[in-house]
């Protein structure tokens, strides 16, 4: 009996297996396939640990080696698990403890994680009975090394008893699929893919093969061809699809020096690098370009798995079930409660017409194609590219375009077979369009129909939000062109111009090529070109002055119009992905509509005079009753007509009783908190005295505790009191809580009592860790056209905390006053507008002196 390991011979196994190892990653980075690859190392662990089982057992009568799950097909990747089990005969174990013992030292040698377990038969097939994972894995076994009877014992008997149970295995592994689907983020197109389990991953893969095993014991894919299930071009593609998934596993196993399935942002640029898509010295443009290149070719290569994976499957699945009796669609097609099928293959094939009916039916009636339809439809899925249509194929696309219902799964059937690609080849220039950056989860072609999702799902009022959008959406006359411009918003991304402008003009092209009329056309082109407007006037414009009211309203021109933008607004910032879109941004969108729902049905707007003296006249009334005549007419004195007219009259009210008590007392400054849950923030208005710039302390101090600054307003009166009116968060956009603001007053009180103390705290606010991250666009833009009387300053910058009050310091240093910001976020990305002037209260207008400041304020947003 052998009791001790050979060690020097163990050595030189592992040596040999180490050395044989790098060279495959060689053989990795000079371009071998990644099917290649994975077989190969395979085989190499297969020599390893037959080598291992000769030093480890002194007879192997008794027991079967077998390898099992990836290993077991021959495809392991280089920091895959190893599965082992040993299958023995032996009633009592204890006579093999020895040598598995000796066994298993040896497997952890190779530094990889190591299934392992000793089983007899019966243990086995009990196990299989119930857990899916071990039928699975046994079910891609393979005999290594041992006694070949016992695994042909075990295979024979396991075939019987899955096979008896198929429709159970079956029912559990498409469960697990839909479960795997919800885990990872239900989308092929998700940022951040999981290369593994993720939609259209290797796991795709797997499952249809494990449920072929199941049926007919299927050896490998070259089966389905046979069968008539898919074309042998599709085979091909597939096994491509599986080949650059494997090496794009292969790479970030490298990459980790562990298993690791997500490919992550910073993962991405690596990947690219070593793969050869960037130089390992890419700038960031080259950088961009080249992830972008090896994306959209992940995805294109994940969609060709999950599309054909899923037909197979759908074939394999019908022949469990009897088929059912049929009702007459047309002369074409038939349907069943089930699916859409045929009756003629030949008749189907005589006209192209037929492939757009089969969509449009898909999306009257909410079923499935049969197999025989998807191997049709595959079969002849280009026969409408480049084609000129017919009056009655613009008629059925029109048709299916005509209502939101059912329409983002039926346009997603059609990208799957290359229809959609084929009759708008705009849109098939977008297919799998990597965005590169941390804002947008999904590729440009998703985030379309994600868009349409969003609409379609607008009736299933499930939120307040919702419940606004539908009442606005329910006004719209022509909601197929809106659906239109849903679909079509970024037609215009993946070139290197303005996607908004380009997109206005593709849209003319594909409405005019489907028939349209031509205010049809215009109406859906203008959507396209504005649908950024409402998102950036809300979010970055001062909603208070009448002039951004007033120009938005004279581009806009019609309540119609109005409603399509504001709908359209909200699909597309919803369909961006999680945490881009929250209460905040919605009632900025509602605050411009609302404001220009109002102009649009007075038709005009007073002047900023006029309408001053209207409401200091209203206000003097409310006043004299709230402080008394004399009081009221003080603090009216103090007001600009500019703060009368931009600011609503609930808000002048409580900012005057704020510095009223101010005025009243000793105090150098008064403070008003206000916790809105609901809303994700919370308001803090301060009236403060005998201070110079009171915003740059205030921010500095936010910042220091960490807090997020949603918007600022900062109004200097006329004897010298500033009022300070904020929107704070917490960094996860949530109301900061009294606890907070109680810490805020209290350090705000220590600066007023030795402005010495903000200096210390300056120097000690944590900036935080910087993230590996794709950096979002920096630039500093100037806009002096939008406000009657301030300078604009559009900042994008990666967000960070503190980030506002480091651009006001700049501002400081200046001697520019900061009227008002309006911080929004996209992902990680700031995107910031600061309303300022001069000291003077003048406009800057000194074009050096803007250059000046830009320079700065990018030097400080890159730092």
């Amino acid at each position: 009996m052998l009791e001790v390991l050979d060690l020097d011979t163990k050595k030189k196994i592992l040596d040999n297996y180490n050395e044989k190892k790098k060279e495959l990653i060689l053989k990795h980075y000079a371009g071998e396939s990644g099917l290649e690859i994975v077989r190969q190392l395979s085989d190499l662990t297969d020599q390893t640990i037959q080598d291992f089982a000769k030093i480890s057992f002194p007879d192997l009568e008794n027991v079967a080696i077998i390898v099992l799950g990836g290993y077991g097909r021959r495809e392991l990747c280089f920091k895959s698990d190893i599965d082992i089990s040993i299958v023995y005969t032996h009633e009592d174990i204890s006579k093999l403890k020895v040598g598995i013992e000796n066994f298993y030292y040896c497997l952890l040698d190779l530094k990889v994680d190591i299934g392992f377990s000793p089983r007899n038969i019966r243990t086995f097939l009990d196990l299989s009975k119930e857990d899916l994972t071990v039928a699975t894995a046994l079910l891609q076994g393979r005999f290594l090394y041992g006694n070949e009877e016992i695994f042909k014992t075990l295979t024979d008997r396991f075939k019987k008893l899955i096979k008896s149970r198929r429709r159970a295995y079956i029912e559990a592994t498409l469960k697990a699929r839909k479960i795997r689907y919800q885990n990872t983020g239900s989308s092929i197109y998700m940022m951040e893919p999981h290369v593994k389990e993720g939609e259209g991953g290797l796991r795709d893969f797997h499952e249809v093969y494990w449920i072929a095993k199941v049926l007919d014991d299927v050896n490998d894919y070259k089966y389905f061809v046979e069968k008539q299930i898919i074309l042998e071009e599709e085979y091909i593609e597939l096994m491509n699809a599986y080949d650059y998934l494997l090496k794009i596993r292969n790479q970030m196993h490298l990459l980790c020096n562990k298993k690791c399935d997500v490919l992550t942002f910073p993962l991405q640029e690596e990947v690219a690098k070593k793969l050869g898509y960037a130089s390992p010295e890419a700038d960031y443009e080259e950088l961009r370009e080249s992830v972008e290149r090896m994306m959209r070719l992940y995805y294109l290569n994940a969609k060709s798995i999950n599309n054909i994976t899923n037909r197979i499957l759908k074939n394999l699945i019908e022949q469990e079930n009897p088929y059912e009796e049929y009702i007459p669609i047309d002369n074409v097609f038939i349907r069943t409660s089930k699916e859409i099928d045929i009756l003629d293959p030949k008749k189907f094939e005589r006209d192209p017409v037929n492939i757009l009916k089969a969509f449009k039916y898909y999306k009257d009636y909410g079923l499935n194609f049969s197999s025989t339809l998807e191997y049709l439809l595959r079969k002849n899925e280009r026969v409408l590219k480049n084609k000129v249509l017919t009056e009655e194929e613009k008629a059925l696309i029109r048709e299916i375009f005509s209502n939101i219902s059912n329409l983002p799964r039926t346009l997603k059937k059609m990208q799957d077979f290359y229809v959609l690609d084929d009759i708008i080849p705009e849109f098939g220039y977008q297919r799998c369009h990597f965005q590169y950056d941390h804002y947008h989860k999904y590729t440009t072609d998703a985030h379309a129909i994600k868009a349409l999702e969003e609409l379609e799902n607008l009736q299933r009022i499930d939120s307040p939000q919702k419940k606004h959008i539908y009442e606005i959406y329910k006004e719209i006359e022509r909601k197929d062109l809106l659906i239109w411009a849903v679909f079509l918003h970024d037609i215009g991304k993946g070139h290197k111009t303005d996607h908004s402008e380009l997109g206005a003009e593709l849209s003319k092209n594909i409405l005019e090529r489907f028939g349209y009329p031509p205010a049809d056309v215009e109406t859906v082109s203008f959507l396209v070109r504005h649908h950024l407007d409402m998102a950036h006037i809300s979010q970055r414009r001062n909603l208070h002055e009448p002039k951004v009211i007033t120009e938005f309203v004279k581009l806009i021109k019609n309540k119609e119009l109005l409603n399509m933008l504001t709908v359209l607004t909200y699909c597309d910032a919803n369909a961006v992905g999680p945490g881009a879109w929250n209460d905040w941004k919605f009632a900025l969108l509602m605050e411009l509509y609302t404001k220009s729902t109002q102009l649009l049905t007075e038709g005009s707007i007073e002047s900023i005079e006029k309408k001053a003296e209207e409401k200091r006249i209203k206000l003097l009334e409310i006043l004299i009753l709230e402080l008394g005549k004399e009081k009221a007419v003080k603090h009216l004195n103090r007001l600009s007509d500019y703060y009368i007219v931009s600011t609503p009259i609930e808000d002048i009210l409580k900012h005057v009783k704020l510095e009223d008590k101010l005025l009243s007392s000793n105090n150098k400054f008064s403070i008003h908190f206000e916790k809105n849950t609901g809303a994700g923030y919370s308001q803090v208005i301060i009236a403060i005295k005998d201070i110079d710039n009171p915003l740059l302390i205030i921010t500095g101090i936010l910042s220091y505790l960490g807090i997020n600054i949603l918007t600022a307003y900062s109004f200097e009166r006329k004897d010298g009191v500033y009022l300070i009116d904020l929107q704070i968060s917490t960094s996860s956009l949530e109301a900061v809580d009294e606890a907070k603001f109680s810490r805020f007053v209290e350090i705000l009180e220590n600066v007023l009592k030795d402005p010495s103390y903000f200096e210390k705290i300056s120097v000690k606010r944590q900036k935080g860790f910087k993230a590996s991250t794709v950096p979002p666009p920096i630039f500093v833009k100037v806009d002096n056209e939008m406000s009657e009387g301030y300078t604009i300053f559009d900042v994008s910058a990666e967000d960070r905390i503190g980030l506002l009050f480091d651009i006001i310091k700049v501002f400081a240093s200046f001697d520019i006053y900061v009227h008002m910001v309006k911080a929004s976020t996209q992902g990680l990305r700031a995107r910031d507008a600061f309303y300022v002037r001069t000291k003077d209260k003048e406009k800057i207008t000194d074009s050096n002196f803007l250059k000046n400041v830009q320079e700065k304020l990018l030097e400080v947003i890159k730092s």
